[in-house]
């Protein structure tokens, strides 16, 4: 997923003169900096997600900021494979300098990578490691998964001593490179005998919502929600809400840490925390670790941190916030 300078002349004409010599003196600077710009593609399949949209503006400033490179995005949503393959089809055709991707599926873009890396173009992998690119940049989803686990089995130890209570896991199967986050709490709850009564893929605030609504009238003890990430999670806490059903029994947690999922976690009640990715450091990655595999100079792999953010660490809660605020 970030100035221009004036000075001011004691006569007009003075300060017309000053400000061209500054500005041409500047774009010389600029010139002899970028010996060579870089054109770098970012798609990601779930771009409608509120963590996907505030990472492409972050990105974007990043390569503002370096100066010398140009983001291109796509508008790939819902996982729609043909939108992105037609995407990256153009990006190929354009020759870009490099393509940052989450496949919608694990093989689907192979032909185009092979095509890419054939020409010059440099293929790195977003979420994730592959042996055949160039590089990569994600972040930590078996940490994302365990953070969020562990922290739910803390709150059920202490408010259900006793059990008798189910969750719920939402996943995202078709991207592989993510199976920790679901993965790792499903395994956690089954080692401590927590039932897990509805495991459905989903990544929005509408399914999010209606898988809670269906399981809870199929499972009125469902008291724990856990979310691919924060969007699902948001929609689950729509239905508990709608329920009547008191905060102070239920745990729901997202992943991601998007300012609305840490903003509901600051609210207090039934949304108790957001394993949230470092979302400028990610951004910067993106940047850093495709201009390393252009010029074959630098770090080309890299994997941001995840932190829980939760109510019991306020200030920190607070700066994960303010990423979203620049």
């Amino acid at each position: 997923m970030q100035s221009t300078h004036f000075y001011r002349g004691l006569t007009l004409a003075t300060a017309v003169v000053t400000t061209t010599f500054a500005m041409t003196s500047a774009a010389e600077a600029a010139a002899k900096t970028c010996e060579k710009t870089y054109t770098i593609g970012f798609s990601h399949p779930v771009g409608e997600s509120q963590f996907a949209i505030a990472l492409k503006k972050k990105v974007v400033k990043a390569g503002e900021k370096n100066g010398c490179v140009k983001v291109l995005l796509d508008n790939t949503q819902q996982s729609n494979l043909e939108s992105q393959r037609a995407t990256i089809e153009s990006w190929v055709t354009r020759r870009v300098n490099a393509i940052v991707v989450l496949p919608v599926e694990g093989t689907a873009l192979n032909g185009l990578r092979k095509q890419a890396q054939q020409q010059g173009t440099k293929w790195l992998t977003y979420a994730g490691h592959s042996d055949n690119a160039d590089g990569s940049v994600g972040f930590d989803n078996v940490q994302s998964g365990r953070l969020v686990g562990e922290d739910a089995l803390a709150w059920v130890k202490q408010r259900y001593p006793n059990g008798g209570i189910t969750a719920a896991v939402t996943t995202l199967t078709p991207l592989t490179g993510f199976a920790g986050r679901w993965d790792q709490p499903l395994a956690l709850f089954d080692k401590a005998g927590l039932k897990v009564v509805s495991k459905q893929d989903c990544a929005t605030q509408a399914c999010g919502l209606q898988i809670a609504e269906d399981a809870l009238r199929q499972h009125p003890d469902l008291r724990v929600f856990i979310g691919i990430n924060d969007d699902a999670a948001l929609g689950a806490l729509r239905a508990f809400t709608n329920a009547g059903i008191k905060p102070a029994d239920v745990y729901i947690a997202g992943q991601d840490g998007t300012v609305e999922g840490l903003e509901a976690v600051k609210k207090g009640g039934a949304y108790r925390a957001s394993a949230a990715i470092l979302l400028d450091d990610l951004a910067q990655s993106i940047i850093d670790n495709s201009i390393a595999a252009i010029t074959g100079k630098g770090r080309k792999d890299y994997e941001t941190s995840v932190e829980l953010g939760t109510l019991k660490n306020p200030q920190r809660l607070d700066a994960l916030i303010a990423q979203y605020k620049d």
